[in-house]
């Protein structure tokens, strides 16, 4: 009975970390993402500022050569640009509003796990304290009691197979 419990506070102990494990990188990437969303909304802002001053020129009948030697207007280029980074915004929006949901579910079932670990008896982790040692000092005990059949069998000419 008690070693199901210590299995089981063990797995609930490792399963716990591994969710604090998650969470923390799941709120690194949130920042990540949240940093990297401030600065294609600030290049963004350049490029639309860039844009006022290509419409100037694109008003003024100014065109120019792709490397493909296709004439465009400044304009067309302008929204090309703004429609990639917009839609790069947009993932980044969804990606963050993922990561956060699941960052939220993970805290739940992080809460959960910690509340069950409190409604457990203080006393428990103790006998579990205490049944660890009795444990290793009867595996110390078995190894000195197979030393001594050893050294008897050897007295006595009978042979010893040790059981695992």
């Amino acid at each position: 009975m008690y070693n199901e419990l210590q299995k089981r506070y063990v797995k609930e102990i490792k399963r716990n970390q591994e969710q604090s494990e998650a969470i923390k990188n799941l709120t690194i990437k949130i920042h990540e993402l949240e940093h990297n969303l401030r600065e294609q909304r600030q290049r963004l802002e350049q490029l639309e500022c860039k844009k006022v001053s290509w419409k100037t020129s694109a008003l003024a009948g100014k065109r120019s050569r792709t490397p493909e030697g296709e004439v465009t207007s400044h304009r067309n280029v302008s929204k090309k640009k703004e429609c990639r980074c917009s839609e790069y915004l947009e993932l980044l929006l969804k990606e963050i509003k993922k990561l956060k949901k699941e960052n939220e579910k993970l805290s739940t079932e992080r809460r959960a796990l910690k509340n069950e670990l409190a409604g457990l008896d203080k006393d428990f982790f103790e006998e579990i304290e205490d049944l660890k040692y009795a444990v290793q000092e009867s595996v110390k005990l078995n190894n000195q009691y197979e030393k001594c059949l050893k050294q008897i069998s050897v007295i006595y000419g009978l042979p010893f197979t040790a059981h695992l």
